[in-house]
């Protein structure tokens, strides 16, 4: 039996109710083709995990939560497929690379538009793979690992979305004959313009969605769809969840529901401004499981944004849940290398890195002044340890230990070497030099601070912080490019090493008993990379950077800090509103935590952010016009 006709058998079956005794539960699509190298670009620029997809099922499968039999290869959808739903004109302009650039945002070359054509062809195969599974009963829930193209329209793409997976798989059922009514729950960060455009008109098609932005003013509007406000928590979240989507299901009585299940929504998304949890994102997951079951219809998930750590984890904690009735949602915030980092930090004794005094400077020796010997002579009279703990040899141990120092060998800088100069105690710097010109490489220049806390706070005792006055990282003989471009402030490309000098940092705060690590980012860019972690001191700063990061949503990092950068922000009487460097807290005490997290600092920065936003905070026409996609 051809493969059409025994899916048009399967397909009358499930109609008239007869399957679904010996079905799988869970069903998952993929293929290395989704993780291109030209998609390179795109990570470093929207902070996506270049491997997200081998660490979701690199960890299911070691948990054997799920068998290498239940992960499907994702076949490459056909030009038939994609027409489908895309019209010809436009399925051969898009094979241009300068098409691609308007969907991605920077230039593509050859090469790389066809890696990026075969990811996204695969990515649609995944879904509509997925849905013919679960069409025909083979499956109760089908997941392409993967997928969620929800910004491409008929005739245009948008946001990293060439074609509309979605769509096309709902148009291949009903080529194969699926006549039941289809729902499209999207529960992306972002509102799905293409599915609203394609399914204007389609009443069989039910198109839900909860966002924090709408991505295209103009598209069509959903069956139902709720705007929440940035500082959604998982309360707000969920209860409009559960006010709402069981009721659209209910009355639209969908034969298949296809979710889109971004990952987006999580606190400290690069790209979203809600703050929900992970046991929050996976009550979130199994309301709408449940919600599909109620009404007798079986899922087809396709995974959409997520551009943080965090997002594969999710996504690994809902299939955990669908296979084993797991509920346990991983709650630790601190990045991955963190945990790497505290075990290194478990083997390096006090002796290590306390040791040698005598050795405090290091200074080049062919590069001494008078004034140099001078002062090297004072300071040998008042030894000082940096942060009043380690040794010059312990600094540079601790750079070896922790992997940076090895991982600027591997980048060419083999004759690297580490320098450290403790004498002013509020400036203590910390260098990494190469090559006969003593290029710097990494220059740090901190010290210990004690703040008063703020008066509303509660905190019953001063602050103690490590202020990092300066960190340069700099790739000395890199250029800049559409791959790699240059940030306000920048003059070389940077090193890949700022979570590494982070996460040390973090460990040395633990090891001298400090609160946090302080510092003032001078430019938008800064604070919006370190927002996955840090916070400002200030809630009202806090409030302003969410409501910036909110109206900056469709640009990238390069190009947002730009628009703030030349006065490209407004409030609605045209004044613009700059950047004001302030206070910003990488948390490392429990205290400090604590004050972070309090409802407190939460209302003041989120009545901030709204009293931004009514007065008007968008971006000008003209920052607009040039935005890259």
């Amino acid at each position: 039996m051809r493969r059409g006709a025994e899916l048009s058998v399967l397909l009358q079956l499930a109609r008239a109710g007869l399957w679904g005794a010996n079905r799988q539960r869970v069903g998952l699509w993929y293929h290395p083709e989704y993780d291109p190298p030209g998609m390179a670009a795109a990570f470093q620029l929207t902070g996506l995990l270049p491997n997200r997809n081998q660490l979701l099922l690199g960890k299911l499968l070691e948990k054997r939560i799920i068998r290498r039999r239940h992960v499907r290869p994702s076949p490459l959808a056909s030009f038939a497929d994609l027409s489908l739903v895309h019209p010809v004109e436009y399925l051969e302009s898009i094979t241009r690379p300068e098409m691609l650039e308007r969907v991605y945002g920077y230039p593509v070359n050859p090469d790389e538009a066809e890696q990026l054509l075969s990811a996204q062809r695969r990515g649609v195969g995944g879904t509509v793979a997925a849905a013919q599974a679960v069409a025909s009963g083979q499956l109760e829930v089908g997941i392409n690992v993967g997928g969620g193209f929800h910004h491409a329209e008929a005739a245009k793409g948008s946001g990293y979305c060439v074609f509309n997976d979605v769509a096309i798989a709902i148009a291949s059922l009903r080529r194969s004959g699926y006549l039941r009514p289809i729902a499209i729950v999207d529960l992306d960060f972002h509102q799905g313009n293409g599915n609203l455009r394609i399914f204007e008109r389609d009443r069989s098609v039910l198109t839900y969605s909860l966002h924090g932005v709408v991505w295209d003013p103009d598209a069509a509007e959903s069956d139902f769809g709720s705007l929440l406000p940035p500082g959604a928590s998982d309360e707000e979240y969920l209860r409009e969840l559960r006010a709402t989507l069981p009721k659209s299901l209910e009355r639209h009585r969908p034969g298949i529901v296809f979710y889109i299940a971004g990952n987006d929504v999580l606190a400290g998304d690069r790209l979203g401004t809600f703050q929900l949890s992970p046991a929050g994102v996976l009550e979130r997951d199994r309301l709408v499981h449940r919600a599909a079951l109620d009404v007798g219809a079986p899922l087809v998930v396709a995974l959409g944004g997520g551009y943080s750590p965090l997002a594969w984890q999710c996504t690994a904690n809902f299939i955990s849940w669908l296979r084993t009735g797991s509920t346990r949602a991983r709650e630790n915030w601190e990045p991955d290398l963190r945990s790497k980092f505290s075990e290194i930090a478990e083997t390096l004794t006090a002796e290590a890195l306390r040791d040698s005094p005598k050795a405090e400077t290091q200074p080049l020796v062919d590069s001494l002044t008078e004034a140099d010997v001078l002062g090297d002579l004072g300071r040998l009279a008042h030894p000082r340890q940096f942060l009043d703990y380690y040794s010059s040899q312990g600094v540079e141990f601790a750079f070896e230990k922790y992997g940076i120092l090895p991982k600027l060998r591997k980048q060419g800088f083999t004759d690297a070497h580490l320098v450290t100069d403790p004498s002013d105690p509020a400036r203590q710097t910390v260098r990494i030099i190469s090559g006969p010109e003593k290029n710097i490489l990494l220059e740090l220049v901190a010290g210990k601070v004690s703040a008063a806390p703020p008066a509303w706070s509660g905190l019953s005792r001063d602050l103690q912080f490590l202020n990092v006055n300066w960190l340069l990282l700099q790739h000395p003989s890199a250029p800049f490019g559409h791959h790699r471009p240059a940030l306000p402030g920048q003059a070389h490309p940077g090193l890949g090493i700022a979570e590494d000098v982070m996460e040390l940092l973090v460990q040395s705060c633990r090891r001298t008993g400090l609160d946090g690590i302080q510092s003032v980012p001078s430019h938008y860019h800064g604070a919006a990379v370190a927002s996955r972690w840090a916070h400002f001191l200030e809630p009202e700063r806090e409030g302003r950077l969410l409501a910036m990061r909110h109206v900056l949503f469709r640009f990238h990092l390069w190009a947002a800090s730009e628009v703030v950068q030349t006065g490209g922000l407004l409030l609605e009487d045209s004044s613009p509103v700059k950047w004001e460097p302030a206070i910003q807290i990488v948390p490392v005490s429990p205290t400090m935590k604590t004050y972070f997290e309090s409802s407190a600092y939460h209302s003041r920065a989120l009545e901030e952010c709204q009293r931004l936003l009514r007065a008007g905070l968008h971006v000008s026409a003209l920052s607009e016009q040039a935005r890259p996609y």
